[in-house]
């Protein structure tokens, strides 16, 4: 990599930052690119350089979740894992790549993606279904689950978006024990109620 293309990377690294706080505080169709720009104390035109529109903007820090979320879970780790261990370790990824740094990623696309079709089904095919394909193969191959694997799988990230939903409502006792939340899901789904 060329130190130009460095340069580039760092700068559209920088106007992504800003957008993810400007459309964090403002929400993405309040936000201009004006005020992105502010943010990043750049000119509007800078913007421009580097992104199209603000729909661009919201597609790079997609881009830019998807590439965090990547180091999802590596199926051959989970072979052999007790049942309990592996749903820990289901949970525990994503619920732990989609907080800290990445939480205003993730407010702010999932935000715009319950109304936006187009992004949403770009969330579902470039995020979701990559992510979770490796894992419906490891449950496959176990054959010790009464359950369908893609159906388990399925209510599985189904309770993970439920949680950074009920977060981003602002659910504070959830965000305080954020972290051990895949030992009490793994728990509870491995005992059940009772």
């Amino acid at each position: 990599m060329t130190l130009q293309d460095k340069l580039t990377t760092t700068k559209r690294t920088h106007i992504l930052n800003a957008a993810a706080r400007t459309f964090a505080e403002k929400g993405y169709h309040a936000t201009t690119v004006r005020d992105v720009a502010r943010a990043a104390g750049v000119a509007d035109g800078t913007i421009y350089n580097h992104f199209q529109n603000k729909y661009a903007l919201l597609l790079g820090l997609f881009t830019q979740m998807t590439e965090a979320a990547e180091p999802a879970l590596n199926p051959a780790a989970l072979t052999g894992l007790h049942l309990r261990e592996l749903l820990r370790e289901m949970l525990d990824q994503p619920l732990q790549s989609l907080r800290g740094e990445n939480y205003e990623l993730v407010r702010v696309v999932l935000s715009e993606a319950l109304i936006n079709r187009d992004l949403a089904s770009d969330f579902r095919t470039g995020l979701l279904t990559p992510m979770l394909a490796g894992t419906v193969e490891v449950l496959r191959r176990r054959g010790d689950l009464r359950a369908d694997p893609e159906d388990t799988v399925r209510l599985l990230s189904s309770l993970v978006l439920g949680l950074l939903l009920q977060a981003a409502l602002g659910d504070e006792e959830l965000q305080e024990t954020w972290a051990v939340l895949p030992d009490r899901l793994a728990d509870l789904l491995v005992g059940g109620l009772a």
